[in-house]
């Protein structure tokens, strides 16, 4: 049985709030014989093609400054090595239906979209590989309570969606800090609230089996995530994600000069001068405005002159970002197919973290493609072992994990985004105690810049999030612009 998170809102009474139409849909050119505005985009993440590409139909000069050689930042699609036109998701993965903005650019650039494969769940808990039992029959799980054996679902209620009681209106201006309930959560990791609802530690470990070892990230963060991006179907981009985002640069073209790295970053009076370094040397760009789209971690590294308040740089060098690493296999067969059929997953309490299929997404019918999905803790310990040893590693533990899989492996493939210089992990993770106020400090605008990306988003970690925030951006300056 998989966890419908959707009805689960539904029967809390929450829904998410329909997005905002699409700035650049909405906005309309700018004033014909006006002076074009020159707008400098720092990052080719989905967030900085976003907010160029809406800003260009309006009729502003954009030019995209990246740091590395390729579009789309955590949106990492490997096609190399694999048979068959077989590809690998490095970073973001799934595109739910509630997913607003992503759908819509999806359509408006003519792309497809493949569900995934909705079959069953497997478990390999407390050293027992297993599947979900019937109903009436207690889970093996010794840790949890005789209650929780009995039927672990019924207390998602009591532990989890209690939790949404308290967020108040997300949408609200003045959120979280309006709303005094929020203070609770934002004081505690979602991992901790659950504890203090009354969950047995065997119970969590049963939960982010399922969903990603994320206990350790801010309560409020992920009860507000929860409320706007889940959803029942399933799907990602036919013939990889980036297909996404190498939309966007085809139809920005010359506008993004890639292996650009932004050095200095200074207010001016009217408007931002930016200094970036290429392999032709350093380079200064004046323009009326700036969209920072660039993950805190690379930030930190540039020279920021003075730019901006004491709580927006607090912002920059407190954001932590959780480390994530993914390790896939192309195998020869879906060998569990007569086994089990249909898998979704295999959730463990294991440093493997889960184990997601992925084959639906693939080109040849008969291939199979499946990977380890580890979040923080378990990517660190995977990181540990150095690049040599990884594949090996998992390799066994896959062995281990799934009957069959010995002797399957055609190619095997790694990410480790925590060692990516220009990212530094997976998501922004705000520590218990930070979001009430940095919240709105890492959205708020300063000096004629304005910051985009998942991070200032609701829709963390989500490719939804980095568009919902390109959208917020561009809105903010043509809406400034007009006076």
């Amino acid at each position: 049985m998989a966890i419908d998170r959707r009805t689960l809102l539904k029967v809390a009474g929450l829904q998410a709030a329909a997005a905002v139409p699409l700035a650049g849909m909405a906005a309309g050119a700018a004033q014909a014989g006006a002076p074009r505005k020159r707008v400098v985009v720092l990052g080719a993440g989905l967030a900085g093609l976003s907010s160029a590409y809406t800003l260009m139909k309006s009729g502003y000069d954009v030019t995209v400054l990246e740091a590395t050689e390729r579009p789309g930042g955590r949106v990492l699609t490997v096609r190399d090595g694999f048979h068959k036109g077989g590809h690998a998701e490095m970073g973001a993965t799934r595109i739910f239906e509630t997913h607003e903005y992503t759908n819509r650019y999806v359509q408006h650039f003519g792309l497809e979209l493949a569900p995934y494969d909705a079959g069953q769940r497997a478990f390999f808990v407390e050293g027992k590989r297993f599947m979900a039992p019937p109903a009436g029959t207690p889970w093996p799980i010794a840790g949890m309570t005789e209650a929780e054996r009995a039927d672990p679902f019924s207390f998602f209620p009591k532990y989890i969606l209690s939790g949404f009681d308290q967020l108040g209106d997300v949408h609200a201006a003045g959120w979280p800090g309006a709303f005094p309930s929020t203070a609770a959560l934002d004081r505690q990791t979602f991992a901790q609230y659950m504890r203090s609802q009354g969950a047995s530690k065997a119970w969590t470990e049963w939960f982010f089996a399922q969903e990603g070892h994320l206990g350790r990230i801010n309560a409020l963060t992920v009860f507000a995530e929860e409320h706007v991006a889940s959803g029942n179907t399933v799907t990602s981009i036919v013939g990889g994600n980036d297909k996404l985002p190498k939309a966007f640069a085809k139809a920005l073209g010359s506008r993004v000069k890639y292996r650009s790295e932004v050095v200095r970053i200074a207010a001016r009076p009217h408007g931002v001068t930016v200094n970036y370094v290429d392999r032709w040397g350093r380079h200064q760009i004046e323009a009326d405005r700036v969209v920072c789209a660039m993950p805190f971690v690379p930030l930190r590294r540039v020279d920021l002159s003075g730019c901006f308040s004491p709580a927006k740089m607090a912002a920059i060098h407190r954001l932590k970002y959780v480390a994530a690493a993914r390790c896939y296999f192309q195998t020869k067969s879906r060998f569990w197919q007569p086994t089990l059929g249909g898998l979704n997953l295999v959730g463990t309490d294991t440093s493997v973290g889960r184990i997601w299929n992925t084959s639906s997404q693939q080109a040849d019918p008969k291939l199979g493609m499946i990977h380890s999905y580890m979040l923080d803790t378990d990517a660190l310990d995977f990181a540990k072992r150095g690049p040599s040893s990884r594949v090996a590693h998992m390799r066994g533990e896959f062995e281990k994990l799934l009957p069959g899989f010995k002797g399957q492996e055609l190619v095997a493939r790694t990410k480790v985004w925590q060692e990516d210089r220009w990212i530094g992990g997976v998501t922004g993770m705000v520590d218990p105690g930070d979001l009430t106020w940095m919240y709105p400090a890492m959205r708020r605008p300063e000096n004629r810049i304005h910051f985009a990306g998942e991070h200032t988003s609701l829709w963390i970690a989500w490719m939804n999030g980095a568009l919902e925030s390109a959208d917020r951006v561009a809105t903010e300056i043509l809406e400034a612009d007009r006076g």
